[in-house]
């Protein structure tokens, strides 16, 4: 959304104004999520998911444990996920979501068979916010495997790679609003806020629920995205 407001006020009116639209357009796009790295992790955490790693070079395959995406923080685009985005996707497409490289939907630009995805209760606190509780984190177990594609096997081999991003649909969205005049959105404001784990930047934001159609990579070193 390019136009422009003089007051937070006159932004918030727009929305709500427009909300059936503004929500039909996001519905109408797939969304890339923002780049979500284990480099923000607290190494108690980055420790539990090396246990996990297994690697097979005989066989050219090695197993590694993805955090795709963190719930209950604002993105960007004004998006919040919550807890259980993504539940109803991965029970009904489980075998059928990808892990890809630069977002690509597209046979040739697999680069592993993901064994399991889930999502999985955190602590705040292990992704570097000061905050009480817990928040949910999106995980994939995947086997990569050198013959799909040798470069990125590589990265992963030498942990070149720790940040993945989500490609996904909106199924299900609503407009949530700091202003008691808006009375349906000031409802949704107030039962979410206090979830969110960086609420002080927030005057407005979109609750969603997605169809998770891959994960994808970010390589830290070389900035691509897969």
């Amino acid at each position: 959304m390019n136009k422009q407001f003089s007051t937070q006020k006159e932004k918030i009116q727009f929305l709500v104004q427009n909300k059936t639209e503004l929500i039909a357009f996001k519905k109408a796009v797939m969304k890339l999520s923002e780049p979500f790295g284990t480099s923000i992790f607290q190494a108690a955490t980055i420790k539990i998911l090396n246990t996990n790693y297994k690697d097979d070079l005989e066989s050219g395959q090695i197993k590694r444990t993805i955090i795709a995406n963190t719930y209950n923080w604002m993105d960007n685009h004004d998006d919040v996920h919550l807890d259980g985005v993504f539940s109803k996707s991965i029970g009904e497409k489980q075998d059928k979501i990808w892990h890809l490289h630069d977002h690509e939907q597209k046979i040739t630009a697999k680069v592993g068979k993901p064994i399991n995805i889930y999502e999985k209760n955190i602590d705040w606190t292990d992704v570097g916010v000061e905050k009480i509780g817990n928040t949910m984190s999106l995980f994939m177990d995947s086997n990569i495997i050198k013959e799909y594609n040798p470069i990125v096997f590589g990265q992963y081999l030498s942990k070149e790679v720790n940040q993945h991003s989500v490609g996904m649909v909106y199924v299900k969205l609503d407009l949530a609003v700091n202003d008691s005049e808006m009375k349906d959105e000031y409802v949704q404001w107030n039962k979410y806020i206090n979830l969110i784990g960086n609420k002080e930047k927030a005057f407005i934001f979109f609750l969603h629920f997605y169809k998770i159609l891959h994960c994808s990579k970010v390589i830290s070193k070389m900035q691509i995205t897969c």
